[in-house]
C-alpha cells in the first residue's frame, strides 16, 4: 500500500502524490497528512457536512468546519497542542494546494492559527548513566553497535535504520597519547540521506563508535549474510545495502531498535531510555561541553536554529533538580 492509497479522494491522493514526488517529502511526513487528512473526511462525513467519503466537495468546506474538526481533537481526541499544530500544518498545506490548482476559490484554512505550544526541556542522560548504557552487556554485536552509532552521531532511529554500508568512510586521526607518543586513531563519518525534510547530511564517528563498527561489519554482518546465502541461495539487493541487519538477514526494524535499547536500560538500572533521548542526550553533552551550537544544528539536521536553541536552555539549576548528585554541580 503506497501513502496515496490512505483515502479515495481524488484531491487527497494527488496531494499526497504532489508531496512524494514534487516535495521529496519523507515517507512518515506523508502518512501523517494522510492520517490527519483522512481523519478531517471522517468528521465530515460523521458531523454530515458531506456524504460521499470518495468524493468531498472541498469548496463546501468552510474555516468554521476546519475550526470546528480542531476542537473537537482537542476536546473529544485530547491532542496536545503538538499534535494540533501538526494537524493546522497538514491543513495550511492541503488546501493552499487546492487553490493553487483552482480547486476551491478560497483558502478556508488560510487563517487558522497555530496553537502555543508549551516549551519542555529534551529529556536526556547525563554523561555516567550514557557510559552505563555505552558499557553495559550487550545481547549482540549489533546492538552495541547501533547504540555506539545512535550516540556518537545523534542521528534518528529511522535514519540509523536507513544507513547503507555505502554510506560509510573510515578515516584515521593522529594523536598525542598520554606518553606524548603519536598514534593514529579510527575514527569516520556517516551520509545520511533522507532525512527529516528529505536532506542529507554528514555526521561523524567516535573512535569506540568507528571501531565498533568496523568490528560489526567485518564479524556478525558478514555471518548473517553468510547463513541467508547458504539458507536462500541468494540475497536481495536491500539486504547487500543495509548497514544493520537483523538475524533473518532483513534490514533491522524500528521497533526492534527502541526495545532492545528499552531492554536494556531497564536492566542496566538507569531511567527508561529511548533512541530519541540518546540523540536528546548526544546533543546536551555537546552543549555542555561548549560546543558551537551552529555546529550542533547541523549535525542534529534542523532546518531552523530555533530547534536546536532549546539545548541551551538546559541551566546549571535544571541539570541539579534533574539529576541532583550525578552531574559536578555543587
Amino acid at each position: 500500500m503506497t501513502f496515496t492509497d490512505y483515502v479515495n479522494d481524488i484531491m487527497v491522493k494527488n496531494f499526497l502524490a504532489y508531496m512524494e514526488i514534487e516535495k521529496g517529502s519523507s515517507k512518515n511526513t506523508i502518512k501523517g497528512y494522510a492520517h490527519d487528512l483522512y481523519t478531517l473526511i471522517k468528521w465530515l462525513i460523521d458531523q454530515g457536512y458531506q456524504k460521499n467519503p470518495e468524493s468531498i466537495n472541498w469548496n463546501e468546506v468552510t474555516i468554521f468546519h476546519l475550526r470546528g474538526f480542531l476542537a473537537y481533537l482537542h476536546s473529544q481526541k485530547k491532542n496536545k497542542p503538538s499534535s494540533i499544530h501538526r494537524r493546522v500544518c497538514s491543513l495550511k498545506g492541503f488546501f493552499k494546494f487546492l487553490k493553487s490548482n483552482q480547486v476551491i476559490q478560497k483558502d478556508p484554512a488560510e487563517d487558522l492559527s497555530y496553537p502555543k505550544r508549551a516549551k519542555s526541556l529534551p529529556k536526556f542522560l547525563p554523561t555516567n548513566d550514557m557510559e552505563k548504557l555505552l558499557n553495559s552487556k550487550k545481547k549482540s554485536q549489533l546492538h552495541q553497535t547501533i547504540l555506539e552509532v545512535l550516540y556518537s552521531t545523534g542521528a534518528r532511529c529511522n535514519e540509523v535504520r536507513n544507513m547503507n554500508l555505502d554510506d560509510i568512510q573510515f578515516t584515521y586521526r593522529e594523536v598525542v597519547n598520554e606518553n606524548g607518543v603519536k598514534e593514529k586513531l579510527l575514527s569516520g563519518q556517516i551520509m545520511i540521506r533522507g532525512g527529516k525534510g528529505s536532506k542529507d547530511r554528514m555526521v561523524l564517528l567516535t573512535n569506540r563508535a568507528a571501531v565498533a563498527l568496523r568490528a560489526y561489519i567485518e564479524g556478525e554482518r558478514k555471518q548473517i549474510l553468510q547463513k541467508k546465502l547458504e539458507r536462500q541461495g541468494s540475497i536481495d539487493e536491500d539486504t547487500k545495502k543495509a548497514l544493520f541487519l537483523s538475524n533473518r538477514g532483513k534490514r533491522v526494524a524500528n521497533r526492534t531498535i527502541q526495545h532492545f535499547i528499552s531492554q536494556l536500560s531497564d536492566s542496566t538500572g538507569i531511567r527508561h531510555t529511548t533512541p530519541h533521548m540518546i540523540r536528546h542526550s548526544f546533543a546536551s553533552h555537546l552543549v555542555m561541553n561548549k560546543t558551537n551550537i551552529r555546529a550542533i544544528q547541523q549535525l542534529l539536521g534542523h532546518s531552523s536554529l530555533d530547534t536546536t536553541q532549546i539545548y541551551a536552555n538546559i541551566t546549571p539549576d535544571y541539570l541539579i533538580s534533574e539529576f541532583e548528585d550525578s552531574l559536578p554541580i555543587k
